[in-house]
């Protein structure tokens, strides 16, 4: 996996596009598979990151910084420390694309106070 200029990874609170793209390959760190860390800034929503091991991200965090801590968001009143895609919800046993915009979307269906779509950082 040769390293790459853009990203599916973007805002998964209101979709856009995120600034400060990083894309770091970190190598081969278990049994030979590939790992690439996005990140990448949302003017409004802050930083998010999310690691991908020869198929799209399970999950997408909030974080201080690149390669930085989570932090916490608010979603109807509750905490939030990640953001499950819809590859983790269609349980990875079909191939796909790694790169697939689709796969990378946040599965509103399984966030926590989805039905209040107020979200705030704190």
């Amino acid at each position: 996996m040769s390293a790459r200029r853009r990203t599916p990874l973007v805002c998964p609170i209101c979709g856009t596009d995120l600034a400060n793209v990083r894309i770091t390959p970190l190598g081969q760190v278990t049994a030979g598979l590939q790992w690439e860390m996005h990140a990448g800034r949302c003017s409004e929503h802050g930083w998010f990151q999310t690691e991908m091991i020869s198929k799209p991200p399970r999950e997408i965090f909030p974080v201080s910084r690149p390669g930085g801590v989570a932090r916490k968001m608010s979603i109807g009143g509750r905490p939030v420390y990640s953001f499950p895609t819809v590859w983790d919800s269609i349980g990875g046993r079909r191939p796909v694309d790694p790169y697939d915009p689709e796969m990378w979307a946040v599965d509103w269906e399984r966030m926590p106070g989805r039905e209040d779509i107020v979200l705030s950082n704190t």
